[in-house]
């Protein structure tokens, strides 16, 4: 039998490090590597490390005989597909405007590929995850900010002619914290980690009796881990959080699905935003706005591995699919 050694390198670029791997066609990591991110640099001497894991990959590719059809990157931020560049990246402004994949094909003479990590981390889930088998799926991922994609019948559906500006400024709060776009209530301020902070605080002015006082009082990192940790205990702040922080997402999810109508709904972003109690909540929230079936609300399978993943997904489709994801970010 005849046996597929196509594989792709795929490159997400991290405010820390990018993550750099050789990945087949059944979305399986068969090698990775790490490059420090180097700030406040040229785009040339910040895409120097990452360039090197590339060389080291594709040199052990050619001694295991495997067949490299494309570079994928995936990057924080936002791009301009018709000149495939990156068009914001917060953290490194000097590829802002770079000519990104021109540089990795002249390079390697390989076809390159670069998305936005949220778009790589749906066609991830859709094509290897909890999406496999739906038409439309809605992924929504929490982390530094709130970041939402949609795939329907397998394609990026841009989401700009439903939606003017970033998912994040949804306003979910008239009267809530004021947002660094000048707005309140952006879902944004609601969920982020300052806003967990917020409502431990408020409970400790309180007087509330928390393990979480101690933990914080012992130097602990606050981390929405922490929170994890604390509500398996039973923790009644921890839990507060949790019902606070649902009921939020509940009701931005249920705005998102009025111009998205999706069969299912993906939800990602750490062991936090993907756990059992923030799902129970989550659908509380809808049910109660329900005026119409709601769909499947579902926990990102693939972790940290889904953007990466996600990257190289359009090496290991027909051309014309290829282009289509392409376009569906102009």
């Amino acid at each position: 039998m005849h046996r597929d050694r196509r594989v792709a390198v795929g490159v997400e670029i991290g405010r820390e490090k990018a993550t750099v791997a050789l990945i087949d066609h059944h979305g399986r990591v068969l090698q990775r590597t790490y490059a420090r991110t180097l700030r406040g640099r040229p785009a040339p001497a910040t895409l120097e490390p990452y360039m090197r894991a590339i060389d080291t990959l594709l040199a052990s590719a050619r001694e295991e005989g495997l067949s490299v059809c494309g570079i994928g990157v995936g990057i924080p931020g936002a791009l301009d597909a018709s000149t495939r560049r990156p068009q914001q990246v917060s953290f490194l402004p000097s590829l802002n405007g770079f000519p990104l994949c021109d540089l990795l094909e002249t390079r390697y003479r390989l076809p390159a590929q670069l998305l936005v990590d949220v778009d790589a981390a749906v066609l991830s889930e859709h094509r290897f995850g909890a999406g496999k088998g739906y038409q439309r799926l809605l992924f929504l991922t929490v982390n530094a900010v709130v970041g939402a994609s949609l795939v329907v019948d397998g394609q990026l559906e841009p989401l700009g002619s439903h939606y003017a500006g970033h998912v994040s400024h949804l306003v979910v709060a008239a009267n809530g914290p004021r947002c660094s776009c000048g707005k309140h209530g952006c879902i944004n301020t609601l969920v982020s980690i300052d806003a967990m902070q917020r409502i431990v605080q408020r409970a400790l002015r309180r007087g509330v009796e928390t393990s979480l006082t101690q933990r914080l009082l012992n130097h602990e990192y606050f981390s929405p881990q922490l929170l994890v940790e604390e509500a398996e205990r039973g923790d009644c702040i921890a839990l507060q959080v949790y019902s606070e922080i649902g009921r939020w997402l509940g009701m931005a999810i249920a705005k998102y699905m009025c111009f998205c109508t999706p069969d299912v709904l993906i939800l990602g972003g750490g062991a936090f935003y993907t756990s059992d109690p923030l799902l129970l909540h989550i659908r509380n929230t809808l049910e109660s706005q329900a005026e119409s079936a709601q769909p499947e609300l579902l926990s990102a399978q693939l972790g940290s591995d889904a953007v990466l993943i996600g990257t190289v997904i359009p090496h290991f489709e027909p051309p014309a699919t290829s282009r289509k994801v392409a376009e569906a970010y102009i």
